[in-house]
């Protein structure tokens, strides 16, 4: 995937603080800009003002309030038999947070609901780089995978929510949607009311976006796929 020209997506602003390379959302921009002035990086700065900490696949996530927003800051970990090697270090071009942002601003205009991306920060680590990237924070609510869990929410409960996680998943990959790492873990419901409820997709880490309805992207297709399958065999085991 390459980026869009121009860079960055409307209501961003692009900024070089001395090495490192910043896009933010035009509201946080100089709160980021301020954070990044008294740390290395955005999410050592997290890290030391963070108001909780919530476990993410590779690493914490941490939240912190950004020019007033709640936000969640995770650092990129690379996972699997790399981790060891290359640790927070990565080669990708472009860099994987700027691509996470097209990502999720693309999900956005189709109508799919993820947190929207508040800043992108890569710094040079000479090779490659590390990353950081803060999202909204979104509460209340749990992911597919906690819902799930046995005894937590009766039958008749947890059904509309995994409807409402399936349609969520149905418009993102109508929309060109390759995500190679959908999971129950990345599907936050939020409540709305007895029987309604709201998804969104969470980590958009890897995630591309090809042509809707295209016959050369097959890696949706199966992605779609599985990732109906793997819904339906969790319904049926907390049911």
């Amino acid at each position: 995937m390459t980026l869009s020209n121009p860079f960055p997506p409307p209501g961003y602003v692009r900024r070089r603080l001395g090495a490192r390379d910043v896009v933010a959302l035009e509201s946080v921009a100089d709160a980021v800009a301020d954070a990044l002035a008294s740390q290395p990086t955005l999410g050592e700065w997290a890290a030391r003002r963070a108001e909780g900490e919530a476990v993410g696949g590779r690493g914490p996530v941490w939240r912190v309030d950004l020019a007033g927003t709640p936000a969640a800051v995770r650092h990129f970990r690379r996972g699997g038999w790399m981790g060891p090697l290359l640790g927070d270090r990565y080669f990708d071009t472009p860099p994987r947070p700027f691509v996470e942002l097209e990502v999720s601003e693309a999900l956005r205009a189709a109508g799919v609901r993820t947190p929207r991306v508040l800043a992108a920060v890569v710094v040079p680590a000479h090779p490659g780089y590390r990353a950081d990237l803060a999202t909204e924070w979104l509460s209340p609510g749990l992911d597919l995978e906690e819902l799930l869990r046995p005894n937590l929410y009766p039958a008749a409960e947890r059904a509309p929510a995994v409807e409402a996680a399936a349609q969520t998943i149905a418009r993102a990959h109508a929309a060109g949607l390759d995500h190679p790492d959908l999971r129950p873990r990345n599907l936050f419901l939020r409540p709305l009311g007895p029987g309604r409820w709201e998804a969104a997709i969470l980590d958009l880490d890897r995630a591309r976006m090809t042509t809707a309805g295209s016959a050369t992207a097959p890696a949706k297709k199966k992605t779609s796929t599985a990732s109906g399958a793997l819904s339906r065999r969790s319904v049926e085991r907390a049911a």
